[in-house]
């Protein structure tokens, strides 16, 4: 039988993105564990259930990033929502 390795990793949403996880409150993070080489689409969308459309800048350990790159262990990842402004 094969087992999935699991890595642990820290999340934190911007408050605009925290209506996906009400239950955290400001500036709180949440670690989750998940698969070896979960991408951040998958982690997003599958694990996290929050739509691509809504994260424009996807960061991991304080670095931008596409959705397509995998995690590693102890990872640090934060999304934050399309800005507006003007």
């Amino acid at each position: 039988m094969f087992v999935e390795s699991m890595i642990n990793i820290t999340v934190k949403l911007s408050i605009d993105l925290r209506c996906y996880r009400p239950s955290l409150k400001i500036n709180e993070s949440m670690s989750i564990a998940v698969p070896d080489d979960t991408t951040l689409l998958e982690l997003l969308t599958n694990i996290l259930q929050i739509p691509a459309h809504a994260v424009a800048i996807p960061i991991v350990n304080g670095e931008k990033c596409k959705l397509e790159q995998s995690l590693k262990k102890d990872d640090q990842v934060a999304f934050w929502p399309p800005m507006g402004g003007g």
